[in-house]
């Protein structure tokens, strides 16, 4: 990919990102002012969940131009935020917001992967991945909360469908590459290892419902929670950057990734205690510590494979994100709709720890 191009991928990414941040923190707050219950919200992501896992591996067995589908996928999300609006019925919400993500998300990984290579990839990963999505998290939540507070959520949600059609004629500006090598799957020790970490990353996410319900609760308004996130995000993306280049100078994704988890593990343990705003500012040091550690796991996702396996690669860790994330809305489910965030955020922090000796035997197959 060419200069001008790698520049249009970031101005459109930045737009992306912004919009995203202005709104979708805020979903599950939305979701319940609409009427629908935890059982509801646990419907849309289960439908949301299977077709980000599914779909990307179909558009890469018979799409020849997989890049290019990133075009389609911020169609699809304004689509879904003009849906917002009008419709009420989980499966139909989880459905577009699926299709929203799923067309996204795999192209721009493989985007990152393409753009970079071995010696920078953990740069150029938290560039896309962290620090332009941390910087636009700074204004968007903090943006999204005050329009809501005085507009409301149609306003919000209208501002957002524009910036996706601005964000929409960078994209489509991009030259993309065709993928000749189609559905290639590796058939190798190291696959399954990266298949089942992504497993039980996927069951420890909490962002999709627990952890923005929660920090609404704490901050008790919509405008402080947007605040909250923002301030959360500024310290996030100031640690995030430096980590991931000292990542690329020593190479040592796996050591880096285990301390990520266990940050992340003692992230959740904290989280389930915090009782005001200011202790989740505090604890967002920890947690984009944590995050900006694990990267590098994804970074060696890359290093492990040819190029011409990146696109099959990708759409399986989807598919292995999609099964964690799936067995994470039982405990969602069971402790959220009784307002119980100290023990669901303890079971996150118990269940991540199991991806360390996970890294630690990865280490072992790759020195052999």
């Amino acid at each position: 990919m060419q200069r001008n191009d790698f520049q249009k991928l970031v101005v459109a990414s930045a737009i992306f990102f912004f919009s995203n941040y202005l709104t979708s923190m805020f979903l599950p707050v939305y979701y319940l002012n609409l009427g629908l219950s935890i059982g509801d919200i646990v419907k849309l992501l289960a439908t949301t969940f299977l077709i980000i896992g599914l779909l990307p591996i179909t558009l890469l067995k018979f799409v020849k131009n997989f890049e290019r589908i990133i075009c389609l996928g911020v169609l699809f999300t304004t689509v879904f935020y003009a849906l917002l609006t009008f419709v009420k019925n989980p499966i139909v919400l989880g459905v577009a917001y699926g299709f929203s993500i799923a067309t996204y998300w795999p192209s721009f990984n493989l985007l990152q992967f393409r753009l970079s290579e071995s010696s920078i990839r953990a740069r150029s990963v938290s560039l896309f991945s962290i620090i332009i999505p941390s910087v636009a998290s700074i204004a968007g939540p903090a943006t999204g909360g005050l329009i809501i507070e005085n507009f409301g959520f149609t306003a919000v949600f209208g501002f957002a469908v524009t910036l996706y059609f601005v964000a929409l004629i960078f994209f489509v500006r991009v030259k993309y590459k065709r993928e000749t090598a189609g559905l290639n799957v590796p058939r190798s020790k190291k696959l399954a290892i990266f298949f089942v970490t992504f497993v039980i990353f996927g069951l420890c996410e909490a962002y999709w419902l627990a952890y923005p319900l929660f920090v609404n609760r704490v901050s008790e308004t919509v405008s402080r929670m947007g605040f909250v996130l923002a301030l959360t995000s500024l310290v996030v993306s100031a640690i995030t950057f430096l980590v991931n280049w000292l990542s690329d100078i020593k190479m040592r994704r796996a050591e880096f990734a285990t301390i990520g988890v266990a940050l992340n593990a003692a992230w959740f343990f904290l989280l389930g205690r915090v009782t005001a705003p200011q202790h989740i500012v505090f604890l967002s040091a920890l947690s984009g510590l944590a995050s900006a550690f694990t990267i590098s796991w994804f970074a060696h996702y890359g290093d492990s494979f040819n190029r011409e396996q990146y696109a099959s690669i990708l759409v399986l860790m989807e598919a292995g994100l999609m099964v964690g994330r799936l067995i994470n809305l039982v405990p969602t489910y069971i402790f959220i709709s009784k307002a119980d965030f100290q023990s669901y955020f303890t079971l996150l922090g118990t269940l991540i720890l199991s991806v360390i000796p996970i890294l630690v035997y990865s280490k072992h197959v790759s020195e052999k």
